[in-house]
């Protein structure tokens, strides 16, 4: 099975809301032939009228009216996991797209409810095996990364120049982790941030220029880090927000790519730009499975 076709029933409703499921589904449906019901709201929709411009969108109330089979994401607000138990109770297929490496379970989990799907579809190998260990009786599908591979061509192509050593750009992939350091009254994100802005010294950085970039996840506010681009941009030649950047583009700028747990840090990563978590000591682990992956806890 190496696309939607081998194993959906048309018509196809699909609900999406974040940009990570939203992402894998929009590069798997160029290739769909058969009928398709989107319903897309948030960062999902963005996405999708960038790739399917004049498409007409169905209402979350009536997407699956007639469809036969529901494909969604597993984001963490209520509209995909409502869907799908929707799509139950009326006994249609159930799919749905796990486009990480965390939470498996908890995705499918609200006010102590589960409600999970027929069949779980992932990305890759890691996700796969992670996911046949964990729902041992739902099928797990693992379909090609096709957007992780466009992103990746898209950037290298996009690239003017060869990452710089001493390093000059440096591109911070923010998201927001959802949970606080442990004691503190701070979330993670931004105390990993400030971890990294405080360990400059480790990372061989020109002495010459350096320009920092933070770039944020799609269902954060602008503002969230501008107190953080105040403290800090006295440290650096430039401390700036990146906006209206398509990702391939940041990535092509930078000669090193910094995050915590972001898929953001695979596209880098495929793209040969140097990368790196930047989770502090003491906090969670990184759980994106390549080694490839450099982490400043342990410089």
């Amino acid at each position: 099975m190496t696309k939607l076709e081998d194993f959906v029933k048309s018509p196809l409703a699909v609900v999406c809301h974040d940009a990570g499921a939203a992402n894998l589904i929009v590069e798997w449906l160029k290739d769909y032939k058969g009928d398709l019901q989107p319903c897309m709201l948030g960062p999902a929709k963005i996405i999708w009228e960038k790739h399917f411009p004049g498409t007409k969108l169905i209402s979350i109330d009536t997407v699956l009216n007639g469809s036969k089979s529901l494909l969604s994401g597993t984001g963490w607000g209520d509209v995909e996991h409502s869907a799908r138990i929707k799509a139950k109770k009326i006994g249609i297929q159930n799919i749905s797209v796990i486009d990480h490496w965390t939470n498996y379970r908890e995705r499918f989990i609200r006010e102590e409810s589960e409600v999970l799907p027929d069949i779980i579809i992932v990305s890759d190998k890691h996700a796969y095996n992670q996911a046949q260990i964990l729902f041992p009786s739902i099928l797990v599908i693992e379909l090609p990364n096709n957007y992780l591979q466009v992103e990746a061509k898209l950037a290298c192509s996009e690239r003017l120049k060869e990452c710089k050593d001493p390093i000059e750009n440096i591109l911070i992939i923010a998201e927001p982790l959802r949970q606080k350091k442990p004691g503190k009254d701070i979330y993670l994100e931004f105390d990993a941030i400030e971890f990294f802005m405080n360990s400059l010294n480790k990372i061989n950085i020109s002495s010459n220029y350096v320009h920092i970039a933070l770039r944020l996840h799609p269902s954060e506010l602008e503002g969230k880090y501008d107190f953080i681009q105040r403290k800090y941009q006295s440290l650096v030649t430039e401390f700036s927000i990146s906006k209206n950047n398509m990702l391939y583009e940041d990535i092509a700028w930078a000669d090193l790519v910094v995050g915590m747990n972001s898929f953001a840090l695979v596209v880098a990563l495929t793209a040969n730009v140097p990368t790196m978590s930047i989770l502090p000591p003491l906090s969670i682990d990184c759980i994106l499975p390549y080694k490839e992956i450099m982490h400043l806890k342990d410089k």
